[in-house]
């Protein structure tokens, strides 16, 4: 890619060590590696009609090849033995069984390489620096700042001029720049270089998918060339105030292939405009709501960045929208306009995008994004496609785009009176019932949450809020809580009803969660979404582990960006009739009927797909715990539930089945 590629090197030390001033952001700190979250990343492989022809590979069965170089340097590129490359094979100590041995690897999982088994190579840069212990970073073998090079030998690619790198990976970054670099003549000269997660797809204390398969145009580079020779490079020398390098990097399973004709991707622009966005009511800098209400929906429009790929001209290239509802009917199709794109060049978001759609109804939205041409049309070649939902409810509302990426509090923050806040920019007047916040399951019961709402007026991320809160909430976290990943705290105005927030006021909101750990014995940490980078205050943090003042998160981070922080809201103009609104969440709602509702001295809870352990809980309008019990589901029957000590009124009854939750409005007669 070497259209991108050009741009990219004068960015690699600028982008990845975050030169970018902001005084209302922290510098990126060390994290680790997160076992709940779920990696999102989808490969953009090459498709074809068949597969491409492999002109030269290496699975390291043998180890590291005896021909090629494997040498380490330290931050001022002085030889440094210690930093070197790894092979991880079925007989070495460790073996191909283990991956990163860092501090802050926790998991340890090798990659999982179709041919892991007769080895891998791993340059485990936390390990290095740190001995596998986080108090004694920067005593091990080779600290940080540090490089690795790993060097192949010559390649003869004499008769073939269009060339494709393929390997698989698995990598997690803090501060370095994983890259290949390549020569023509036989190492002489190394003037062409490749950013592998350049695409913006692998952020700071990100993980790629293991045994991520990647894909580049290398044609320009070594193309035709008789002494082609590669160099995979982990640089750790970028960084700031908390540290250089960090974490590994896995390689397997190398090969150079014939470079198909016709294949479009999704990619990063050079500018660092992502793979995909979505633009929320024709302004950028406005908040992106992964759910929300149907009376606070708003014009949302798409762009993306579409790369030529294969090696011939793409004409009529296109950026095509999908929109499907919950039965996966189309309720709206949008398309850019079509430019010819020549091979290894982009189309980005300036004419990559299209006009907005406004959701009318509440349901769950697909949207697909297709990049197509006329050769790429998903009949004579395969189109790159790649979803997202959006929840329109009728009561929750939240940046997070129900995905779980990473956890984010008091480890993060501070063990005691840290705070994490969410804006809402409201379209119409609205009542706020209560907040729904999701947990990871590192949080340990005990601890204690406060909940207030605050008018954006006057806020200053020095001197925080000048007005008084709205609202004001307590809550202690419970077991069950933990257990179900999910508290509920309900708010209300002085005379018990819902929150009235104005539109026409400020027309923004920021509900602030702050977070005691009892000196992080009982620490408190709340799920996060990465899914689209929200600008910069739609959530912001409260840090009290120095200098205590409000900050818009970590540079160059999406550690806290859309955190499950969801607003229980209703669309009517009145308490009585918010009071009567379903409250549904979304994990286990399409799984769970529940009848006859009202009910009287029981309500019948059926089944679909769910089997196993159900947690069963019901809450007043109060917020109390009145039952409680553990249940066993299973798929296509029917558990009448006993509620027969309930006086008439109205509940919130939760089920909870091992990380889902789903809430129902219940009236009792």
């Amino acid at each position: 890619m070497k259209k991108i590629t050009l741009s990219l090197l004068g960015l690699a030390f600028g982008a990845t060590s975050f030169a970018q001033t902001d005084q209302n952001q922290l510098p990126a700190q060390l994290t680790k590696m997160d076992p709940e979250a779920v990696v999102r990343r989808t490969p953009q492989l090459s498709p074809s009609n068949g597969p491409e022809a492999i002109i030269w590979s290496e699975d390291f069965s043998n180890g590291i090849p005896a021909t090629w170089s494997n040498q380490g340097f330290d931050g001022n590129m002085q030889p440094l033995t210690a930093a070197q490359w790894e092979y991880r094979g079925p007989n070495t100590t460790p073996n191909n069984g283990t991956g990163s041995r860092g501090a802050f690897a926790n998991a340890n999982d090798p990659i999982q390489s179709p041919t892991r088994g007769n080895g891998f190579v791993i340059f485990d840069s936390g390990f290095l620096d740190n001995a596998g212990n986080a108090q004694t970073a920067g005593q091990g073998a080779a600290p940080a700042p540090h490089v690795g090079t790993l060097t192949t030998d010559t390649i003869d690619l004499t008769n073939n001029s269009l060339v494709m790198l393929e390997f698989s990976n698995y990598a997690r970054v803090f501060f370095a720049n994983f890259q290949v670099v390549f020569s023509a003549d036989g190492g002489q000269t190394w003037n062409d270089t490749i950013l592998v997660y350049s695409d913006g797809t692998l952020g700071i204390n990100m993980a790629s998918a293991n045994a991520d398969r990647v894909q580049y145009n290398v044609s320009q580079y070594i193309g035709g060339s008789a002494n082609a020779m590669m160099r995979f490079i982990f640089d750790g020398r970028p960084g700031n105030a908390n540290g250089n390098g960090y974490y590994f990097w896995c390689l397997d399973d190398i090969q150079l292939l014939d470079l198909p004709d016709h294949v479009l991707q999704f990619v990063t622009n050079t500018d660092g405009a992502p793979p995909h966005d979505m633009i929320f009511d024709n302004d950028g800098s406005n908040s992106k709501y992964g759910i929300m209400t149907l009376k606070q929906a708003r014009p949302i429009s798409f762009d993306g960045n579409i790369l030529n790929f294969g090696g011939m001209t793409q004409t009529n290239v296109r950026l095509e929208i999908d929109i499907l509802d919950g039965n996966n009917n189309n309720v709206q199709s949008l398309s850019s306009t079509s430019v010819t794109l020549p091979s290894d060049s982009i189309a980005d978001y300036t004419v990559m995008n299209t006009v907005s759609w406004t959701p009318q109804t509440t349901g769950t939205y697909r949207v697909i994004y297709s990049a197509l041409s006329d050769s790429v049309n998903g009949v004579d070649y395969d189109a790159p496609r790649d979803t997202f939902t959006i929840y329109v409810t009728d009561s929750l509302w939240s940046l997070d785009f129900n995905v779980f990426d990473n956890r984010f509090g008091t480890d993060d923050i501070g063990a005691d009176n840290s705070a994490l806040a969410v804006r809402h920019e409201l379209m119409n007047d609205e009542r706020l019932f209560g907040v729904d916040i999701w947990l990871s399951a590192t949080t340990v019961a005990g601890g204690l949450v406060e909940v207030t709402v605050y008018d954006t007026t006057g806020f200053s991320f020095t001197n925080g809020f000048p007005t008084n809160a709205l609202a004001y909430s307590q809550h202690t976290v419970t077991g069950q809580d933990v257990a179900s990943r999910m508290m509920r705290v309900p708010l209300s105005d002085a005379n018990g009803n819902p929150i009235y927030l104005d539109a026409s006021n400020t027309g923004a909101y920021y509900i602030v969660v702050t977070l005691f750990s009892n000196a992080d014995a009982n620490p408190i940490n709340i799920r996060n979404s990465q899914t689209f980078e929200e600008p910069p205050a739609s959530a912001i943090m409260y840090y009290t582990i120095s200098n205590p003042r409000w900050y818009t998160g970590f540079t160059g981070s999406l550690d806290l960006n859309a955190p499950h922080i969801r607003a229980i809201t209703c669309p009517a103009s009145n308490a009585a009739a918010c009071m009567s609104i379903s409250i549904d969440e979304i994990d286990l709602a399409n799984d769970i009927q529940l009848y006859p509702n009202p009910a009287n001295e029981f309500v019948n809870i059926e089944f679909g797909d769910v089997n196993g352990e159900m947690g069963v809980r019901v809450v007043d309008v109060q917020g109390r715990t009145v039952l409680e019990s553990n249940e066993m589901a299973v798929e296509g029957t029917v558990l009448p539930y006993d509620l027969s000590t309930l006086k008439p009124g109205i509940y919130i009854l939760t089920l909870s089945h091992e990380n889902s939750v789903s809430s129902f409005r219940l009236t009792v007669e």
